[in-house]
């Protein structure tokens, strides 16, 4: 059986949006219906400009009057910033949390007296903390500082690389400033993990989202690929099929265990029957194409 191992995750970062009117003006702001969400119920969503990119994508789940939402940490501020915007004459309050984020791989059934979720997205309490089940190897965890001092004295650590090698092996897909405003929802399968309803009311962005789902126009699918170099996330990829043109990028990078690198990449479907490449400063920089990303889709 394998050690439960905890990790800090300083490039996550938490914002609660609360009030009286929390779940309308979220509702009314991303892609997927919060309304399913309940006390033991959280989901990935995220928050999109008038033309069906995504600002951010999220876990969220609700709080005490309202909702908590993970994020990246360099995107924070600026979404906090930009919903306020939005919120006018309603009785909402965006806040960012002064709570961390750290992440547990290998999870067991309780994290000294926290109980562990079972199932992916239950959501367990106790006192200040809140663990939620990404997946079936991992479990996010919020709580104050001072809570996971006491923990670590007891646990086998693991590494911010660790996780990050986690969420590309799961396909985990994480929007950061990096790649603000690069992808519709379906480019990297937030349709398919449940971030997305197609029955919902309004939102920026709908149409977009909505027509792409319809119609099947979805041209850039979400791949896992590999490189014996550092990679960068945001790097634009480029294609020998397409003589050499954009072809996509790279949303999230990670280095392996064996010295290369992984990342998960946006890509052009029909780039990838030939060689990609990075265009840097010494050169062309290969990338391997590891396989198309296909995740269960959320019930």
């Amino acid at each position: 059986m394998t050690t439960p191992q905890l990790t800090a995750l300083p490039h996550l970062a938490i914002l609660d949006v609360t009030g009286d009117d929390a779940q309308a003006f979220l509702h009314a702001q991303v892609p997927s219906d919060i309304r399913t969400l309940n006390n033991e119920r959280a989901q990935i969503s995220g928050w999109c400009t008038a033309k069906g990119r995504l600002l951010t994508t999220f876990v969220i789940w609700p709080i005490e009057n309202g909702y908590r939402l993970v994020l990246a940490s360099d995107v924070r501020d600026a979404i906090a910033k930009r919903l306020k915007m939005y919120v006018l004459r309603l009785k909402v309050q965006v806040i960012p949390a002064t709570d961390l984020v750290y992440g547990l791989l290998h999870p067991g059934t309780a994290l000294a007296n926290l109980p562990l979720p079972t199932t992916d997205w239950q959501v367990t309490r106790q006192d200040e903390m809140t663990a939620v089940r990404i997946d079936s190897t991992r479990v996010l965890l919020t709580g104050p500082e001072n809570q996971f001092q006491a923990l670590t004295a007891d646990l086998a650590c693991a590494s911010q690389e660790d996780w990050l090698r986690a969420d590309i092996a799961q396909g985990f897909p994480l929007v950061t400033q990096a790649t603000s405003e690069h992808y519709v929802p379906q480019m990297i399968n937030l349709d398919k993990l449940g971030g997305v309803s197609f029955k919902k009311g309004c939102y920026p962005g709908q149409e977009i989202v909505a027509r792409t789902h319809y119609l099947g126009k979805i041209k850039r699918h979400l791949y896992r690929v590999g490189s014996e170099q550092p990679l960068v996330s945001g790097t634009e990829v480029r294609s020998a099929v397409l003589n050499g043109q954009a072809c996509g990028s790279l949303l999230m990078v990670a280095p392996g265990l064996d010295g290369n690198w992984l990342a998960l990449a946006v890509l052009q479907q029909d780039a990838t029957e030939g060689a990609l490449y990075l265009q840097t400063e010494s050169g062309e920089q290969t990338l391997t194409l590891i396989d198309l990303v296909l995740p269960e889709a959320a019930e």
